[in-house]
């Protein structure tokens, strides 16, 4: 399945179970934001398109999001279907009380050899070598520990996405 750009949208799915993280990943990866920080992410997403600097080629984030690993898997497996699977795929690794993120993960990455996978975590209960195992391969695998910087997340996001 290839993973190709329409235009310049960079598609993510987040999974967390808390309300507020959720919004505050939609503010870091929203178009609306005009804040130095994101004006700074558009220019760097820009590059990731190398489509000159011709006006409506700003490109943005479409981001779905959920609360729940099951609810990723499905997603996911949608997106894929449907022809326009997920570029990144970030997920909280403690969702109770369903699966866990890295289940959620592995499950995503068997249907999908692709897409970047980001864990975060508030616990350090999983080992980075537990996750490169059950999640592979090690260069389509990121890790972040909470709490982080949302706007620095979505530059990574838009990193990973560039180098290919």
């Amino acid at each position: 399945m290839s993973h190709h750009h329409d235009g310049n949208e960079i598609r993510v799915l987040i999974a967390d179970d808390d309300e507020h993280i959720l919004q505050a990943y939609r503010e870091a990866f929203s178009d609306t934001d005009s804040t130095q920080q994101m004006r700074a992410l558009d220019a760097l997403a820009a590059e990731l398109f190398e489509q000159g600097d011709a006006e409506g080629d700003e490109p943005h984030f479409d981001v779905v999001a959920c609360s729940q690993g099951d609810d990723a898997i499905s997603l996911a497996e949608e997106a894929a279907n449907d022809g326009h699977p997920f570029d990144v795929v970030i997920l909280d690794v403690r969702m109770p009380p369903g699966i866990d993120g890295v289940e959620a993960g592995s499950r995503i990455r068997e249907m999908d050899p692709d897409v970047e996978i980001v864990f975060v975590t508030g616990y350090s209960d999983v080992p980075l070598e537990e996750l490169r195992r059950r999640v592979p391969p090690p260069m389509k695998l990121h890790y972040f520990n909470k709490p982080l910087s949302f706007t620095q997340l979505a530059q990574d996001v838009a990193d990973m996405v560039r180098e290919h």
